[in-house]
């Protein structure tokens, strides 16, 4: 009996000495934090987020006092977004294991809550580990959220679009809420091209979030082109939407208002890109892609301004005036240049931009003497002045057509009279003013050929005119060489004089 008895005393000895070394045990805390959208949504959305979450467990003492961080899984189930799992191991990976590789798990401890909270870790701040930066304040803000008890921003749920578009009609704009009912939305701002870099003026439109609708209302008409609506949690539990696809495809939210102008009113004139009415600039700040496919080819290559991955691209297919960038060079990511287009050879050429009608064209890419030669070879003939060809009877369609649209059947006849007999004047300068004075009374434009000229005629190289017995009144040569336009002068006396000048721009 006293045997067990002191076997009793032995046992409830160890238990108690084992309690009190439970006591005196760290306690271990488990949190996480986002590396992607440390500085969303008040910066402009185009970065290429890593999509996970830095993991760890966090050992404090009794004083709250760290004594332990350790990595609890980063990488793994419910770290990395579903689908992005070979991208974390090939592209995050690296600085994930760089980071902690530098010792950044081992900055924590000592530190209380408050002295961690006081840690710099800012690009180039004395915490921070060099070219790990996004990942150091992830792993600052994980041993945060583990002391406090706190979560880290969640993936959302969402495939494609969390703001769908209801309709888009004049002034108004109604998306569908199809974000978690948890989400607690709230519009920051608005931002219209592809790049997401004009910031539409706040004072322009109302936003109303009601019902499962987002309303928003422009105080008057907007432009034509993309817009993306930059929403946030303002509870903090979700990340902000992605942009992993592109604006077409992500899960940030966007609406396209339409320019109404048809296929027929955008073309390429030969050199680039011309609208009808509007902007090209704004046409040019919402291009989806320009696809360049090679006869040939089986794939078209590709020219975005913005990537699949929300990221801002190399962009060359067209300049800031909508010119095709025919001496363009691509630059792959492994140093080597390709030309856009290859001297000689057929491309199919297809434009997309938001808010505005595909257009598709052909194009070969010469040089420009070979170009300056196809020019004056397709327009070889002898011409004579248009005015006085299409006034005749048998051209009335001409005019008739046209005046009958916009003045109905029974005036048309008086207008088509009126236009002809204006386009067929024989006087100008000094003369025409002394004749038609302001033109209050009517007045005629001399639309005929200077100089006694009555027939004009390209051969090639060779310009000539003549008057209107035939006989000839000029003769020159043109050349292009070395940038410089080269004209041959033939004088009535057979002289010839050499005059060179630059070429002016295609817009001079």
């Amino acid at each position: 009996m006293k045997r067990l008895r002191s076997r009793l005393a032995i046992l409830m000895a160890l238990c108690l000495m084992l309690t009190a070394a439970c006591a005196l045990a760290d306690r271990t805390l488990e949190g996480d934090a986002n590396v992607d959208q440390r500085f969303y949504p008040a910066t402009t959305p185009f970065i290429h987020p890593p999509f996970y979450n830095v993991r760890l467990t966090v050992e404090v003492d009794d004083n709250g006092v760290i004594t332990a961080v350790k990595d609890n899984g980063t990488g793994g189930p419910g770290s990395v977004q579903e689908g992005n799992e070979e991208f974390w191991a090939k592209k995050n990976k690296p600085f994930f294991d760089a980071a902690v590789n530098g010792g950044l798990l081992e900055k924590f401890v000592g530190k209380t809550a408050e002295e961690v909270k006081a840690m710099d870790m800012t690009s180039g701040g004395a915490d921070a580990v060099s070219g790990a930066t996004l990942v150091s304040a992830a792993a600052q803000e994980a041993v945060l959220n583990a002391l406090e008890g706190k979560a880290g921003k969640a993936f959302l749920p969402n495939e494609g679009n969390v703001l769908p578009v209801e309709k888009a009609e004049g002034g108004a704009v109604v998306l569908t809420n199809a974000l978690p009912e948890d989400f607690d939305l709230q519009v920051l701002d608005i931002r219209w091209g592809v790049r997401n870099e004009e910031i539409v003026p706040a004072d322009s439109y109302t936003v109303d979030i009601a019902d499962g609708k987002v309303t928003i209302t422009f105080k008057d008409a907007p432009k034509a082109g993309y817009y993306y609506v930059n929403v946030f949690d303002a509870s903090g539990k979700y990340r902000s939407p992605a942009f992993e696809g592109g604006p077409a495809a992500a899960q940030a939210p966007y609406f396209i208002i339409d320019s109404g102008l048809t296929a027929e009113e955008i073309a390429f004139d030969g050199k680039g890109i011309v609208l009808a009415s509007g902007s090209i600039a704004d046409y040019l700040q919402n291009i989806q892609h320009v696809q360049l496919l090679a006869e040939g080819a089986e794939k078209a290559v590709e020219q975005e301004i913005v990537g699949h991955h929300g990221t801002l691209g190399s962009f060359i297919a067209l300049d800031e005036n909508g010119v095709l960038n025919a001496d363009g060079v691509v630059k792959a990511r492994d140093g080597s240049e390709s030309p856009l287009f290859e001297e000689g050879r057929q491309y199919t050429v297809t434009v997309a931009a938001f808010g505005y009608p595909e257009i598709s064209f052909p194009y070969i890419k010469t040089d420009d003497a070979a170009e300056a030669a196809a020019l004056l070879e397709a327009v070889k003939g002898t011409y004579e002045p248009q005015f006085p060809v299409i006034a005749v009877p048998q051209y009335d369609d001409i005019w008739l057509a046209p005046c009958a649209a916009v003045l109905g059947d029974e005036a048309a006849p008086a207008m088509a009279e009126m236009l002809k007999w204006a386009c067929n004047g024989t006087i100008y300068g000094q003369e025409a003013v002394d004749a038609f004075g302001d033109g209050s009374n009517g007045a005629q434009f001399d639309c005929l050929f200077l100089g006694g000229v009555s027939t004009i005629t390209f051969d090639g190289s060779a310009i000539s005119g003549a008057d209107e017995n035939g006989s000839p009144v000029f003769s020159h040569e043109y050349a292009n060489e070395d940038g410089q336009l080269v004209l041959t002068l033939t004088a009535e006396d057979g002289v010839i004089s050499w005059v060179k000048q630059d070429i002016p721009a295609a817009n001079d």
